[in-house]
């Protein structure tokens, strides 16, 4: 709405400028005019460039949609399966009750790992460069978690703790082009 109101302020100013230049200097008014068309022509040309740049964009956002939805709501749930597990762990290390409910951790990083797999083999050629760099930063840490905790260079809690860390990561990265594509 200020955009209109700015136009409309704007377009008034300029004409009741013209009007007391064309007064004062006597104007060519054919010259004029056909400056205004061209104003016109450019204004227009950059209203149907900025509308197809907003179409594209909706398009790219209903197409990954449902998939990034899908990716953030997996990837939320396994950073909170994550967060339990490392709590528990810590719990168990220092010898402190715990009660903390993990059931259903396992399916859970079942589901995220399908999705994390579906976005790079699926929805790839959908999705920008920032975004697959960071899952495959995020499978790599997986492994590198994993082959450290084999080698006995983490206790459980570190490599949970660690996981839960690399999932906070994607995280943000998955958020910002979330934001970005729905144009939030």
């Amino acid at each position: 709405m200020i955009k209109y109101i700015l136009g409309l302020l704007t377009g008034f100013c300029l004409t009741v400028w013209y009007l007391v230049f064309d007064l004062k200097f006597d104007f060519d008014h054919t010259f004029t005019l056909n400056l205004i068309i061209a104003a016109a022509t450019i204004t227009a040309t950059a209203i149907h460039f900025d509308s197809v740049r907003k179409q594209r964009k909706d398009r790219v956002w209903e197409i990954n949609k449902e998939s990034l939805i899908q990716l953030s709501k997996s990837l939320a749930d396994a950073i909170e399966v994550s967060s339990k597990l490392s709590d528990r762990e810590f719990n168990r290390m220092n010898n402190i009750p715990d009660e903390t409910c993990t059931e259903g951790s396992a399916e859970i990083n079942q589901q995220f790992q399908k999705t994390i797999s579906d976005s790079l083999n699926v929805y790839k050629p959908l999705l920008n460069a920032e975004l697959i760099s960071a899952i495959e930063k995020y499978q790599q840490a997986e492994k590198n978690i994993e082959y450290a905790f084999e080698h006995d260079k983490f206790n459980v809690f570190e490599a949970y703790d660690n996981q839960w860390g690399a999932q906070k990561e994607l995280q943000k990265v998955v958020s910002r082009f979330i934001k970005e594509v729905a144009g939030i």
